[in-house]
């Protein structure tokens, strides 16, 4: 409860010289005290029919939390020093991160479909009002329609599923579905899903992504790539628990289309010539096989789907900030006019290196642990699906290779400015998002506790 209120506090505060620094500080503050509920299995039952958090949620509320402080921090040079609508930006980003982590409380599904569909609205304000182009007004109207179109069949699905057990209440239909095992429709089950493949996003309605990645400022797309596609994510694994575990016709399909658009997602990627947009089609890729862990119902599955949010939410939200540093001195996002910046800032060569090798999923890095979680699980499902497996970790490691060996190598545009010097903030940033990456690893068993009810 403190959480919250400490949230709102942020949200109220107005007319301080200080409010950008004070809100990030003590957003960062706050993810690091939630840490300590880590290893509590249920951190406490407030207003026993409304909020409640175990380990799965809780997992989600701190990488929230640190995403949303990071955006602050991201967005000190395009929004605080060129003074661009500082306090009501700090406003939005607070406003979101208390959506989102309402969502992440919610035991009610009313509730939760709410908390699901506002969580829109800031972040179409963040697009639309600190984007770098104008068509960021499509990239909007893309996100909202996708959302919308998706998110009304979930509404009259999840209405039908709470007259069918006489309650809305999460955990007493966990309870009363384990002992009846309801008999699953499939429109019923795509109703409840589609929102959620939409939000991830699923291979064939992802057209929203790029886009809205491309035009978003570096905050909105830290905030997509970290939190919000964590959304669909976090409420598939929900209903399919709570719902849907008896479930196995539709699934088979939904497996084989995931990962063929995974393969392709990984295809596309090499052809990109953008580098904010290949970053957001690998998130398409990474989802996708998210989905599959999650739909294979393995324990290993849902496990390696956990440990891939978390670990993709930092790795993807980094890369989006290396991107941003780059498109802030060059002024270009493209693959073709950014060669040669090892020659003339080796210490940020490194960090492409870093989060490149992160994102294709080689050691140190937890993303190795939740791959190989997922690709067991999915050798286990089927020992034909290897040849897929083997396609996606060679095409993986392919458009990642070609990312860094594109930026960082290669002869210096005449163009580009030398005195590319970066700032301890930006620093601060890109270790923020490295060091849980590479210390999560040290805590891995606490993913075990997440599913054994």
């Amino acid at each position: 409860m403190g959480l919250l209120f400490s949230i709102f506090g942020l949200l109220i505060m107005y007319n301080n010289i200080f409010l950008w620094e004070l809100r990030f500080w003590v957003l960062m503050i706050m993810s690091f005290f939630c840490l300590k509920f880590l290893n509590i299995e249920v951190w406490g039952l407030l207003f026993s029919n409304y909020f409640y958090v175990d380990s799965m949620s809780g997992m989600l509320i701190v990488l929230s939390l640190w995403i949303s402080g990071l955006m602050l921090l991201a967005s000190i040079f395009s929004v605080k020093f060129n003074n661009n609508k500082v306090d009501f930006f700090s406003f939005v980003v607070i406003f979101l991160c208390m959506i989102v982590v309402l969502f992440f409380l919610c035991l009610n599904t009313i509730y939760f479909y709410i908390f699901f569909e506002i969580s829109l609205v800031p972040t179409l304000m963040l697009i639309i009002g600190w984007g770098y182009q104008p068509e960021r007004l499509q990239a909007g109207m893309y996100m909202m329609l996708y959302t919308i179109t998706a998110s009304l069949p979930l509404l009259i699905s999840l209405i039908m599923l709470g007259n069918l057990f006489m309650s809305y209440n999460m955990l007493l239909i966990y309870n009363l579905n384990s002992n009846m095992m309801f008999n699953t429709n499939i429109f019923m089950f795509l109703g409840v899903m589609m929102a959620f493949f939409v939000k991830l996003p699923m291979f064939s309605v992802h057209l929203w992504l790029p886009k809205a990645h491309v035009e978003a400022p570096i905050a909105g797309s830290m905030i997509l790539a970290g939190v919000l596609l964590k959304l669909g994510g976090y409420g598939l694994l929900r209903m399919m628990h709570i719902f849907f575990l008896s479930e196995f016709m539709l699934t088979k399909l939904l497996i084989i289309f995931c990962l063929w658009g995974g393969v392709l997602t990984a295809i596309i990627c090499a052809g990109q010539s953008d580098i904010k947009s290949l970053i957001a089609y690998s998130s398409v890729g990474h989802m996708s096989l998210m989905l599959c862990g999650g739909l294979m119902k393995f324990m290993w599955g849902w496990e390696g789907s956990m440990l891939m949010m978390i670990s993709h939410g930092f790795c993807s939200s980094g890369l989006f900030c290396l991107a941003n540093l780059m498109y802030e001195k060059i002024k270009s996002r493209s693959l073709y006019l950014c060669g040669g910046m090892i020659n003339y800032n080796s210490i940020i060569s490194l960090w492409w290196f870093l989060f490149c090798i992160g994102n294709m999923g080689a050691p140190p890095f937890i993303n190795l642990l939740s791959e190989i979680m997922l690709f067991s699980c999915m050798y286990m499902y089927s020992k034909w699906l290897i040849f897929i497996i083997l396609m996606m970790v060679f095409m993986g490691g392919l458009y990642n290779l070609i990312m860094f060996v594109n930026t960082q190598h290669g002869n210096i545009m005449n163009f580009s400015n030398c005195s590319y010097v970066n700032m301890c903030s930006e620093y601060l940033l890109l270790l923020l998002h490295f060091f849980p990456m590479l210390f999560f690893i040290l805590n891995l068993g606490y993913l075990n506790k997440i599913f054994l009810f």
